[in-house]
């Protein structure tokens, strides 16, 4: 299905398109900073609030859930603001309270100042890390190139995780907790405020201006085509899937850091992120090429199946070392997995509805973000162990790999371009 946006947003690119792939850059950038403090760096902090605070694992890992719900339900709310503000108002005011809360964790001294804070720092998050990063993209390249673009901006969640995690935890033995977080907060703030006044979409360069009946006509559309794709088998039960997904990726991740310093020690535990994280740019390049030759169907049910083999290695690895290789399995699939749900979705709805569409798809799958990570907690505090809750995730992740086969079967969804 075209539209006048499509047209608009083809005419305003040019061979080669520069300045998209500048974009590209930049929202690499701001995923490394928004994913390394947002999403990696959540097993260390669970790991040092549990012993600062003298709580339990679950307890902390329920701070990580409200993370993950609020700034999906937060992301809906970017979704719609960024058809009235500018992308770069949208970033700033994200850093501005991302920054903010995450060096305010330093001073708190209780678990309902850590539950607020992280709901706080999770409203921000949705301001700087995927929907916008996605919605930026998706503008940019309508095209052949998209999935390549996706591929190398979406590096940066990997980045995020090799680059500013090790150092982290690094900071946190040797400067202390709330050092380290006043420094982490500032951080985000320097480098994510500057990268902001770069964003725009594309026809904010071209400078194009609809008159108020088309953008009524525009608007009507929009929410018709809107309703027949959020109505759709495939959209229904492709968001289902990616709850469990997410729930078993991320809850994987969380405890990550937890599992393998039990097996082997600090050193090993921070090799295991680093694993995890060059696993998965080097994944996601490769699947970056590799989308574009196969069906992302077959694409996605082969990650979906190693996400379950990195799960099953992560349960029973015997020792530090062990652990760190399982990690670098298990990230094979991170990558391709998060980039494949923006790039399937882009591909079968028309971009005038893609932030709505991909905002609502990501809020939902946040239940398993949040669960995730707090229901690891909870398995590992009733039975001291961790074989059992990655055992629990392998399990979910084959029950993803069905919904999956289930979801896509259809050749077309309604609403589709």
């Amino acid at each position: 299905m075209s539209s006048p946006s499509d047209s608009q947003i083809s005419s305003g690119l040019s061979a080669p398109n520069r300045y998209g792939w500048v974009i590209v850059a930049l929202t690499l950038l701001m995923q490394t900073v928004s994913s390394g403090l947002g999403f990696y760096n959540m097993s260390v902090y669970i790991n040092r609030l549990s012993t600062d605070l003298a709580v339990s694992l679950a307890a902390v890992s329920f701070a990580v859930s409200l993370f993950f719900v609020i700034g999906g339900i937060a992301g809906l709310y970017v979704a719609e603001l960024l058809r009235i503000w500018s992308v770069r108002k949208v970033v700033i005011v994200g850093a501005l309270v991302s920054g903010i809360s995450v060096g305010l964790v330093g001073f708190a001294d209780s678990l309902w100042q850590v539950y607020a804070l992280f709901s706080l720092f999770g409203i921000g998050n949705a301001g700087i890390s995927i929907v916008i990063s996605t919605t930026l993209l998706t503008r940019w390249f309508p095209g052949p190139e998209r999935s390549m673009a996706l591929a190398i901006a979406s590096t940066g969640l990997s980045l995020g995780g090799f680059l500013i995690t090790p150092i982290s935890a690094y900071s946190f033995n040797a400067l202390g907790f709330d050092l380290t977080m006043y420094g982490l907060g500032a951080f985000l703030i320097v480098t994510v405020v500057p990268i902001a006044l770069f964003l725009r979409f594309p026809n904010e360069a071209s400078g194009a201006v609809d008159s108020a009946d088309a953008l009524q006509q525009q608007s009507e559309r929009i929410a018709t085509d809107l309703a027949a794709a959020l109505r759709s088998r495939f959209y229904v039960f492709l968001t289902l899937a990616y709850v469990l997904i997410m729930a078993s990726q991320v809850g994987g991740i969380a405890h990550l850091y937890s599992r393998v310093e039990l097996l082997g020690g600090f050193t090993m535990a921070a090799m295991a992120v680093q694993a995890l994280s060059i696993a998965s740019i080097g994944g996601r390049f490769f699947g970056g090429w590799l989308v574009s030759r196969v069906s992302i169907r077959w694409f996605a049910l082969g990650n979906v199946l190693l996400q379950s083999v990195g799960l099953l290695l992560i349960a029973f690895a015997p020792n530090g070392l062990m652990g760190v290789i399982a990690a670098a399995v298990f990230g094979l699939s991170v990558g391709n997995l998060l980039m494949t749900l923006p790039l399937w979705l882009a591909e079968r709805f028309a971009v005038d509805i893609y932030p709505q569409v991909f905002a609502r798809a990501n809020a939902i799958s946040v239940l398993g973000v949040a669960v995730g990570p707090f229901c690891f907690g909870w398995i590992f505090d009733a039975l001291n162990s961790y074989t059992f809750a990655y055992l629990v995730a392998l399990t979910t992740s084959l029950v993803a790999f069905v919904v999956v086969w289930f979801a896509s079967r259809d050749a077309k969804a309604p609403g589709a371009r």
